[in-house]
């Protein structure tokens, strides 16, 4: 059956709004709940202090502590949208909701090229449809970034190989450097490994590595590839020495190899059992990963049974050079983050649109489709959770409540032993983490009504004639938020 000939109209029109209805949503969600506590926070305050403090070289962690654990191309994409629309959690997330829908537009274009239109309609279903690349399309996190400069070098790559016109070629050649150095600005060498290794063991399987130096600019191509990213590596190693060697070393290396590793300057290890790599992958990719893995597990019984040899086409092989490379490279790290997985997804919808589009029936299409409605209903009950029960930990109700005081002279917001990122963002980088008395003492003898913020039970770490000076007037979740008393 052919389906560019033959298709069930009204079924692909479902799934275009199924589509635009799950972008649409996440589009309205991005400033409906706080930013996260830790990653999108702390990214969040990142962004702030870069437009505050006007230094797009060097990220900061806090003033005058520079950030090396990361390129800065997504944030330098959330200050933009800081500019442009105001540091609020709208512009802190839309970068990578566009950056998302560059993907999508990737994965429709190589899928098509490859297979037809309407695979690449399938592929995009399944895609945005993706449990994991539907929710992270609206977080403020460095992934969305690094897997569309990933897709990009990787569809660059194909049809700049494949493709028969000359100018199509060379255009996506180049583009296939293009996204070398984005991904070396979105996730320095990582970013280049990941993109490398479904190319490397393609070639490798395939004998395609004298074709592959024939087809491609490579000279050229690297010289744009250079131009675009190994000027900002070279000005931020210039500008905070030191910062290569964290980066390339401490975040590559220390992080990957040693799950004890101490040398994180911006937080901790995430210690987890080999391979979890799969089950991120499995919840993920849900509904979509279970029924790749289930078909991958039936053909490959059938193939051991009845004694058949494994015939894959080229890009049957791409495909699943892609999606093995990145689980096997992840499979024996242990300082890992379910985020990890989000490179997956592409090659995930592409090889359940590869596997259906020539047998798209149309009750097989009623069933894709009917798939495609799990994950944007169970991201709409997600996302109103978050907006009736805010983010887990956000202190952004807890700075309101303090701004909602009406006090003629107000003085610090203090955090006592803990302060989230979230604190930071949301005071404009004006709370002070404390952790003894003697520091409150010294900090609220001035004369003004000053706040104190505590999780529950610290505010009884404090002597007495302290905790006098205090009366709570808010309470969210853990914490509490005590005021000064005013003295008569």
């Amino acid at each position: 059956m052919n389906p560019d000939s033959h298709h069930p109209t009204k079924l692909w029109l479902y799934g275009t709004i199924i589509i635009a209805t799950a972008l649409i949503m996440r589009l309205l969600s991005l400033g409906a709940y706080p930013l996260m506590d830790t990653s999108e926070a702390r990214y969040a305050e990142m962004v702030r202090l870069m437009v505050e403090t006007n230094d797009w070289i060097t990220p900061y962690f806090d003033y005058d502590v520079p950030f090396w654990g990361k390129p800065p191309l997504f944030i330098w994409m959330s200050a933009i949208s800081f500019k442009l629309f105001g540091i609020n959690e709208f512009a802190a997330r839309l970068p990578s909701l566009l950056v998302s829908v560059g993907t999508l537009w990737l994965t429709w274009k190589l899928t098509s090229f490859q297979l037809s239109q309407q695979a690449g309609k399938l592929a995009i279903l399944i895609l945005t449809t993706s449990a994991m690349f539907l929710v992270l399309s609206g977080a403020l996190l460095a992934d969305p970034v690094m897997v569309f400069s990933i897709t990009l070098c990787l569809t660059g790559l194909w049809i700049g190989f494949h493709s028969n016109n000359p100018t199509q070629a060379r255009r996506w050649g180049y583009l296939f450097f293009t996204g070398s150095a984005l991904t070396l600005l979105s996730k320095s060498l990582a970013g280049l490994v990941l993109a490398g290794l479904p190319i490397f063991l393609w070639c490798l399987l395939r004998k395609q590595f004298l074709q592959l130096w024939q087809r491609l600019p490579w000279i050229s191509g690297s010289l744009l590839a250079a131009i675009i990213a190994l000027p900002w590596f070279i000005a931020a190693e210039l500008k905070t020495p030191g910062m290569l060697e964290y980066m390339i070393i401490g975040e590559h290396f220390s992080r990957y190899l040693d799950s004890g590793w101490e040398g994180d300057h911006y937080g901790s290890a995430h210690i987890r059992p080999v391979g979890m790599i799969w089950p991120y992958f499995i919840a993920g990719g849900f509904p979509w990963s279970l029924i790749l893995v289930g078909y991958a597990c039936r053909s490959l019984w059938l193939k051991l049974r009845h004694r058949r040899p494994l015939i894959l086409s080229e890009w049957a092989w791409f495909l699943l050079c892609w999606l093995l490379s990145l689980l096997l490279f992840f499979t024996f790290a242990r300082n890992m983050i379910w985020t990890y997985a989000l490179p997956l997804m592409p090659p995930l919808a592409m090889a359940l649109a590869t596997i259906w589009y020539r047998h798209l029936t149309p009750t097989l299409h009623q069933r894709v489709v009917a798939g495609g409605f799990i994950t944007p209903v169970m991201m709409a009950i997600t996302i109103y959770i978050l907006i009736n029960g805010g983010g887990k930990n956000s202190q952004k109700t807890m700075i309101q409540a303090m701004n909602a005081e009406k006090v003629s002279d107000p003085g610090e917001l203090l955090y006592f032993n803990k302060r989230p990122f979230s604190a930071r963002f949301y005071s404009h980088g004006k709370s002070v983490l404390v952790n003894t008395a003697d520091e409150i003492k010294t900090l609220i003898s001035n004369g003004k009504t000053d706040f104190l913020a505590t999780k529950d039970g610290h505010i009884d770490y404090l002597p007495a004639d302290l905790k006098a000076r205090f009366v709570a007037i808010y309470h969210y979740r853990k914490w509490t938020l005590w005021k000064e008393k005013t003295e008569h």
